[in-house]
């Protein structure tokens, strides 16, 4: 695969953390032991909807990365932050297959959204330089 950028160091670190915090939000819906007793006071049903906010992200992030990596212009991982905002609402509103219908998973799913489209964008402003180690 033809990499057109590489990410700079402190670009790789924040993405690679910000993938490690929400996987374990992610699984916290499961274990106990990995959730965060502040936002289960302040949130007490974080854990229930937190699976639209993980998926949303992860999905936008780490194909964004890629993307933004073999030189896909930052318009199109917005385009695809969109799409997955426009059909997780739909799912949630109107398509409720193998679902309950539950407005606040599709808030989540949103803000998931939101967070790996602008870690994008910052990734794909300051965060990328030129892969001039590429074979020829």
């Amino acid at each position: 695969m033809h990499l057109k950028y590489r990410p700079t160091l402190l670009a790789s670190i924040a993405h690679f953390a910000l993938f490690i915090c929400v996987f374990i939000l992610f699984f916290a819906r499961k274990y106990e032991s990995l959730r965060f007793q502040a936002i289960s006071d302040y949130f007490p049903d974080f854990h229930l909807h937190i699976s639209n906010f993980a998926i949303a992200y992860l999905l936008i992030s780490g194909i964004g990365f890629l993307w933004l990596m073999v030189g896909l212009r930052f318009w199109k991982v917005f385009l695809l932050g969109i799409a997955v905002v426009l059909f997780n609402y739909l799912y949630e509103y109107v398509l409720p297959w193998l679902n309950t219908r539950d407005a606040l998973d599709a808030h989540y799913g949103f803000w998931g959204s939101l967070l790996a489209t602008v870690e994008m964008f910052l990734i794909s402003r300051y965060g990328l330089r030129e892969n001039k180690h590429e074979s020829k």
